[in-house]
């Protein structure tokens, strides 16, 4: 028998061919039109949108694969030259059992061809086969731990008699028929293989390429398995942000007006500051810092703000989302253009401001309409996704219309070949 050990090389060739197929499966797979696609506000997606769809999920389902495949490139490799390297020297070391005679004739049968043995896809033993000097039949056959293998009965489906079985094997077909030798039965079938000869491999002139796309360098499988690290801890991060929340819950029950939590570093969902231990407080509203809790027993400002961000704008989202400076904002302030609510340091002086739509109705615009928003931009030949300001988009302008604060800006319309595609 050929030794089974190959030189390392023939295993990463092996391996890098299994990658390729499985990342040519992938894009086949994500090629085909989506069956039966789930329905958006009632209506069929467009094919553009399933398009889009099926690429972002083909980026990462393969991002996960070509990364995974590198990472376990080593070990697979390894493991595979080991179990080749144990089968040659289970072949090798494997001793035939003596003394087994010829249920014919009596005889002592000698080996005359040994294979190794493979069980539940393991392999494990070598079976020995014997001939008889005067070839009678049947032929015997043991395993290197002298266990006879002998064929398992095959009972009649119609009466459980023991089929008896006889070849009839064709220079195309391996056939053999089973017939039951009951009478009364009559029962019979055929087990037929084609046979097949072995093909000349194809030419596969895109394997070349193919691997370079989907089998990672050593760079690129780095960068990988950095990257998956990241994943995996802000999974252990929601993770424990789940139970942290969890307790919070329960502990809310019992504290319904709320409670300090331990530790520093909670960031106040108000102001944004972190607050030192024991500076803080809790409640259905979220994490405030005692400045900003003081401001709404007061009722210097509602309590809603610390969930609904929505419901006010602070003065970096006033600089950022409407392209203003400090002094621009403060002289708005100022004039009256834009009416902050004050947040004072314990009843003195000014901790922050914000500035409430509600306050604001006629001049603020709702939140979600300046918000940033993802697009596509072409740079030096080449496609990029990402955020864009509201105000960069075709149609913005119209969406802000009649809000007063439009009045005190300096609007640069966006030229068309410039402009984000969404």
């Amino acid at each position: 028998m050929e030794k089974r050990l190959k030189d390392k090389q023939y295993y990463i060739d092996l391996y890098d061919r299994h990658t390729v197929d499985r990342c040519r499966d992938l894009e086949r797979i994500y090629s085909e039109p989506m069956k039966n696609p789930p329905l958006i506000k009632g209506k069929q997606p467009s094919k553009k949108m399933m398009d889009t769809v099926s690429k972002m999920g083909l980026q990462w389902v393969m991002m996960f694969e070509t990364g995974e495949r590198y990472l376990n490139k080593e070990n697979t490799i390894r493991e595979w030259m080991d179990n080749d390297k144990r089968e040659d020297e289970l072949y090798e070391t494997a001793e035939a059992p003596e003394n087994i005679r010829c249920l014919t004739c009596r005889n002592i049968l000698k080996p005359t061809f040994k294979q190794l043995w493979s069980e539940n896809g393991k392999t494990t033993r070598v079976l020995f086969m014997y001939d008889c000097p005067n070839k009678c039949l049947p032929r015997r056959a043991f395993f290197s731990d002298s266990e006879e293998w002998r064929i398992k009965p095959d009972p009649c489906p119609n009466c459980g008699t023991s089929l008896k079985h006889k070849d009839a094997t064709t220079e195309e077909k391996f056939i053999t028929i089973y017939i039951c030798p009951n009478s009364k039965c009559g029962y019979s079938k055929n087990s037929e293989i084609v046979r097949t000869v072995k093909q000349d491999e194809k030419i596969d002139e895109k394997f070349s390429t193919d691997r370079d796309r989907f089998c990672l360098s050593d760079e690129a499988g780095k960068k990988w398995q950095e990257e998956k690290w990241k994943i995996e801890q802000m999974g252990k991060f929601m993770e424990e942000w789940k139970e942290e929340e969890k307790a919070r819950a329960e502990k809310l029950k019992a504290n319904p007006k709320g409670f300090h939590l331990e530790g520093a570093g909670y960031s106040c969902a108000i102001c944004d500051d972190n607050t030192p231990e024991g500076d803080n407080w809790y409640d259905k509203w979220g994490i405030k810092c005692l400045v900003c809790q003081k401001a709404i027993d007061d009722g210097e400002i509602p309590a809603s703000v610390a969930k609904n961000k929505d419901s006010w704008y602070s003065k970096y989202d006033i600089e950022s989302r409407f392209n203003i400076k400090g002094p621009t904002f403060y002289r708005w302030v100022r004039k009256g253009i834009i009416k902050p609510r004050i947040i004072s340091n314990y009843g003195k002086g000014e901790h922050c401001q914000i500035f409430l739509v509600e306050d604001n109705k006629d001049t603020l615009p709702p939140k979600k309409l300046t918000e940033s928003k993802r697009g596509r931009e072409i740079r030096d030949g080449k496609e990029y996704n990402t955020h864009f300001p509201w105000y960069r988009f075709p149609g913005a302008r119209e969406k802000v219309k009649g809000y007063k604060i439009m009045d005190h800006l300096r609007w640069v319309e966006t030229p068309k070949n410039e402009a984000p595609k969404k």
